[in-house]
């Protein structure tokens, strides 16, 4: 259960997105290659004894795959697009320094694997600063104001707390008195879940608890790139059939067969739910519901190249932003490389999203000029969107259960047929929406069929 949180007049002691400490048990996994493995690769191969297919590399498929090489187990890994890392992926083309198009939260970092795997890598990680800025309405929060905003946050939390204890698995809007301001509504509901108040279950949003957040140098993506260097993966292998009637699975893509003795389904909820792999027969009505009810939320960057001494305040300062538009949350200068990220989400996010690129661009100028002046705001000012729903193989952000079904996370974890597992952050019952707790289950999931 999330704790109250401590405010101050500067920075409010409010994070992010803050989530229950893993258990610790995967550093094992992490420093481990496949090489010398019987890994099976080609247009189409018979199953060897045991052999197990995992289908997409993002961070989940690649812990399977480290903790299958580890145990002995032959295993082949595809993936759909060209790269490792899911929705974990850093780019510099851009901006020329890098830049997180998705994930940049190390969270848990206290038992997160990413983070061990840094310090033995030698790549700088530090914990995220707590400062904290707010603008609503046209002017600064500041003083009371600013005190008024967190006591409203804390009461929407307690209001959540309250049900939960009751074990009512409702929407969080429906705990929110009406005239709640749309700055509190979104740090507590789309900064947090990428889901908006009505969206959220309470029980979904109990199973988020607080750790402690890291920024990665470099980026978080280039690290899971790095982390994932050594799995062998074979690229634009898109799955479209898992036909699991038999003693085995069968699994057809656009490149060929492949058949295995089980499959780890590691890909996003919202492919699944789109239909883009068939399954023969159809899964179970339980596993089925539960991929509709965990669907991917919205939480998009909009990536500006701005500093910190444009808006006066420090690196990592976190600005929570409603406006008459919309609702937004920045991270300014994120590193101190030079980029500000200007994020939206929810259902305001989604919708703005639909409307594409030039629209979320226009947005952020728009935004801008309202904190900075529209002198600071010229028309040659560098910055880019990363629309994640665009993305065919992921189609959104990170997963939060429906209201009243915060139990989907536990039935689509359980494997079907004892051939088919499904692993990723949608099936983490304490760290969902992570990098760490799709890594935890993606070990799960290995080591249920390693034995």
């Amino acid at each position: 259960m999330k704790k109250h949180r401590q405010k101050t007049y500067s920075s409010p002691t409010y994070s992010r997105r803050t989530l229950l400490s893993a258990s610790g048990r995967l550093a094992l996994a992490l420093g481990l290659g496949a090489g010398g493995l019987p890994w099976l690769s080609g247009r189409s191969r018979a199953a060897s004894a045991g052999h197990v297919t995992i289908i997409g590399a993002g961070v989940a498929g690649l812990a399977a795959s480290m903790q299958l090489g580890a145990a002995g187990v032959p295993h082949r890994v595809i993936e759909a697009s060209s790269r490792i890392g899911g929705r974990a992926f850093t780019e510099t083309e851009t901006f020329g320094v890098p830049c997180d198009v998705g994930a940049h939260w190390l969270h848990n970092a206290e038992t997160n694997p990413l983070v061990s795997f840094a310090e033995r890598a030698r790549v700088r990680t530090y914990e995220a600063p707590e400062e904290w800025a707010l603008f609503a309405e046209g002017q600064w929060l500041e003083g009371e104001d600013e005190e008024d905003l967190w006591d409203e946050v804390e009461d929407m939390e307690r209001a959540i707390e309250r049900a939960v204890d009751r074990d009512r698995d409702v929407a969080v809007s429906g705990l929110v008195d009406r005239d709640a301001s749309a700055l509190a509504r979104f740090l507590v509901g789309p900064y947090e879940h990428a889901a908006s108040l009505s969206r959220l279950s309470t029980m979904d949003w109990d199973a988020q608890s607080e750790g402690t957040d890291f920024y990665c140098e470099g980026g978080l993506g280039a690290l899971v790139a790095q982390w994932g260097s050594s799995v062998p993966v074979d690229f634009g292998v898109i799955a479209r059939k898992v036909d699991w009637s038999g003693a085995g699975v069968r699994i057809e893509t656009n490149q060929g067969v492949i058949e295995s003795d089980a499959v780890i389904v590691t890909v996003p909820t919202a492919v699944l739910a789109r239909g883009d792999i068939e399954f023969s027969p159809k899964l179970p009505h339980a596993s089925e519901r539960a991929i509709h009810d965990l669907p991917l939320g919205s939480y998009n960057h909009i990536v500006v190249d701005l500093d910190h001494t444009d808006f006066e305040l420090p690196v990592d300062t976190m600005l929570g932003y409603a406006g008459s538009q919309g609702t937004a949350g920045l991270l300014v200068d994120a590193g101190g490389a030079g980029l500000t990220y200007l994020d939206v989400a929810g259902d305001f996010g989604a919708e703005l999203t639909a409307q594409g690129e030039a629209a979320m661009l226009d947005y952020a100028r728009m935004v801008l000029t309202d904190l900075l002046g529209a002198d600071e705001i010229t028309p040659d000012l560098l910055m880019r969107a990363y629309p994640w729903e665009a993305m065919p193989f992921a189609g959104g952000a990170y997963t939060a259960a429906r209201p009243g079904r915060a139990g989907a996370r536990a039935d689509l974890r359980r494997s079907v047929g004892e051939r088919i597992f499904f692993a990723g952050e949608a099936t983490s019952l304490s760290k969902p929406a992570t990098l760490d707790g799709a890594i935890a289950e993606g070990i799960r999931a290995a080591r249920a069929l390693a034995g």
